[in-house]
């Protein structure tokens, strides 16, 4: 026990620092796969000069460009999947982040264990500096990657989810107006 204790107490403040660099890594190459999936999708729904009609054959919604290329919903649901497939490995990254204070309190248990151990009271120095250490770095990781969680990758997973459910509103009323016609 003493040995893991000890290894805690050594590697803690080094442990909680490279992890918070892995996932803040790690979250960055997601908030850029998130943006640029945003941009595809906005790009698809913000076409100019769009034209509205409803295909005889699969009676689906289309938007035609000026060149004629037709914008499916089958085609945004497309994107729309892979923007999930990023979202859900952005929710991942989200989840790990308490983590951070856990492991500082991980380490502030370990220090104080190792003092209680060894039983002397010059250890105690040293065990209070691994405890108020790893609770510290613990927790400027957590506050770190939770404001850059907030202000980056979450931005951009609200921003797709109101441009799709506009786009879903449009299918709805171009069915109800195919109905009206019927």
């Amino acid at each position: 026990m003493d040995g893991i204790l000890s290894f805690i107490s050594k590697y803690g403040v080094a442990g909680i620092i490279i992890a918070a660099v892995i996932l803040a890594v790690l979250m960055f190459r997601n908030d850029l796969a998130l943006r640029e999936q945003k941009n595809r999708i906005k790009e698809l729904l913000e076409r100019q000069n769009r034209k509205y009609r409803r295909n005889r054959d699969t009676h689906e919604l289309e938007e035609e460009d000026d060149e004629g290329a037709a914008v499916t919903d089958d085609t945004v649901r497309k994107y729309e999947n892979r923007f999930d497939e990023l979202s859900s490995e952005h929710s991942i990254y989200e989840q790990l982040i308490p983590v951070f204070p856990m492991l500082g309190i991980l380490g502030t248990v370990a220090g104080l264990m190792l003092y209680n151990s060894e039983g002397d009271t010059a250890a105690l120095a040293g065990a209070m500096a691994t405890a108020l250490d790893t609770t510290f770095w613990g927790l400027v990781a957590a506050v770190f990657l939770k404001v850059f969680d907030a202000i980056f990758p979450s931005k951009s997973i609200n921003d797709v989810e109101v441009m799709l459910d506009y786009f879903d509103r449009k299918l709805e009323l171009a069915d109800k107006y195919e109905e009206q016609k019927s």
